[in-house]
């Protein structure tokens, strides 16, 4: 599959996309699109790529991803329900409108250019505008552009969030190199459990070993071992939640080598051992 730059059909009577979607095989291919995309994840879990950021969407988050970002999104194989989420897609013009260059709203405006590179926001201020982005696939005309004015007026307000890629990304736009750092990821993903060499990339990239090195850092601000760790310790966040496996069976099902190794990098990654991770984890769901 190839890398793609996605456009957003809208109907010649909405200026901006609104939907809920429920989808049991939910996977969003590595690409980027002109327009900002708001995402609430009602229910689901699985691997979110922003830019050079690598984490897990879950239950009840809330995040932003700014126009030209790459991004890839998939539901773990094994979730048994279907992913729940609001898309709310709109560019900085609210479409042929000029909307955000209101004086009364460049404080808005200022902070869509901010959050070019992803925004991850606190269960917190989700909290605040929950209702409204429930409510909002369900209104008609000028109620939903006051919702969605409404939504993001609050959300520029706050100041509890997390950009998501790094502000040195970018990624060039030749659909060549688009389609190599999607097949890059896709390897990474099915075969994270086993030893991945340098080699092995650089031949599914049809590229030297040096080239690819600089290549594959060019275009995500990491190398691809460093890609491959986060990777393997956000496979085993996933195990360590969902699963009743012992931290040894963890570590060696999410690529680890040896026991010492898998603790050291994921404390290193998360700040605290596996063994405490999980048990913050199941605190919070009490």
């Amino acid at each position: 599959m190839k890398l793609e730059y996605h456009t957003t059909s809208i109907s010649f009577s909405d200026s901006f996309q609104v939907e809920r979607k429920k989808i049991s095989d939910f996977q969003v291919n590595w690409h980027s699109q002109k327009e900002y995309e708001l995402l609430y994840f009602i229910k689901g879990d699985g691997v979110r790529i922003i830019g050079d950021h690598m984490g897990r969407f879950k239950d009840q988050e809330l995040i932003l991803i700014g126009p030209g970002l790459p991004h890839f999104l998939k539901a773990e194989k094994k979730l048994t329900k279907a992913v729940d989420l609001i898309s709310i897609k709109f560019d900085s013009a609210l479409g042929a409108g000029v909307l955000f260059s209101l004086p009364e709203l460049s404080e808005i405006n200022d902070f869509m250019e901010r959050s070019r590179r992803g925004v991850l926001f606190s269960s917190a201020t989700l909290k605040k505008v929950k209702e409204q982005l429930l409510q909002i696939p369900k209104n008609k005309k000028a109620a939903k552009v006051i919702s969605l004015l409404a939504i993001l007026d609050l959300l520029t307000k706050e100041r509890d969030f997390e950009y998501l890629a790094s502000d040195f990304f970018s990624v060039k736009e030749s659909l060549e190199n688009k389609s190599r750092i999607l097949k890059v990821i896709h390897y990474i993903e099915e075969n994270h459990s086993r030893n991945i060499s340098l080699e092995e990339l650089a031949k599914i990239s049809h590229m030297t070993s040096h080239s690819f090195c600089r290549f594959f850092r060019e275009r995500t601000g990491k190398t691809a071992f460093q890609f491959i760790r986060e990777y393997r310790i956000n496979k085993a966040c996933y195990l360590l939640i969902n699963t009743q496996k012992s931290i040894a069976e963890i570590c060696f099902s999410s690529g680890f080598n040896s026991l010492s190794s898998f603790n050291r990098v994921f404390k290193d990654h998360k700040k605290v051992s596996a063994s405490q991770f999980k048990v913050q984890y199941l605190t919070l769901l009490q």
